[in-house]
């Protein structure tokens, strides 16, 4: 696998990175590079029709949105979106990380997210397909404005 410049990706260890996460040691050193190996097997995986139980990458992303800082795990969904090649891919996203980051943290990270749907189409896509989740109302209310500006939303899970 290579990345978008031609250099191979430097290659992770999905379980090492969950460790990792899970002891809260280093998470804030992890370089895109190794968030961008974890989201192409993370989507590789959605493609593949695999489940957490069936993939270390999907429990590696579940154990990132529990115990990774919000700073990596905004990090994670920026790549994570950009990467992602269908609406499926998509609503994962939104379903997963989105909703996760925006549940316990999302007083810190709305200002960002209204940035970055303005500026990003396949964003505001995605962020059509969050739920509330443990959002605060106040939360919640600017997501939902966000949504109903979305002109082609994702279809309903």
């Amino acid at each position: 696998m290579v990345g978008c410049v031609g250099e191979p990706l430097k290659r992770i260890s999905v379980r090492c990175l969950r460790l990792a996460m899970q002891e809260n040691e280093y998470c804030d050193e992890f370089a895109d590079a190794e968030l961008e190996h974890l989201a192409h097997r993370w989507l590789a995986d959605i493609r593949g029709n695999l489940s957490g139980g069936e993939s270390d990458s999907c429990q590696s992303v579940v154990s990132m949105n529990f115990s990774a800082p919000p700073e990596i795990q905004w990090r994670f969904i920026l790549i994570a979106v950009s990467l992602s090649e269908s609406d499926d891919e998509l609503s994962q996203a939104a379903a997963g990380p989105i909703e996760h980051l925006l549940g316990w943290h999302g007083e810190a990270y709305i200002s960002l997210v209204e940035n970055e749907v303005a500026t990003n189409p396949k964003f505001a896509r995605a962020l059509t397909g969050v739920w509330q989740y443990i959002m605060s109302a106040e939360v919640w209310s600017r997501v939902q404005r966000l949504q109903k500006g979305v002109s082609d939303p994702l279809r309903q899970r």
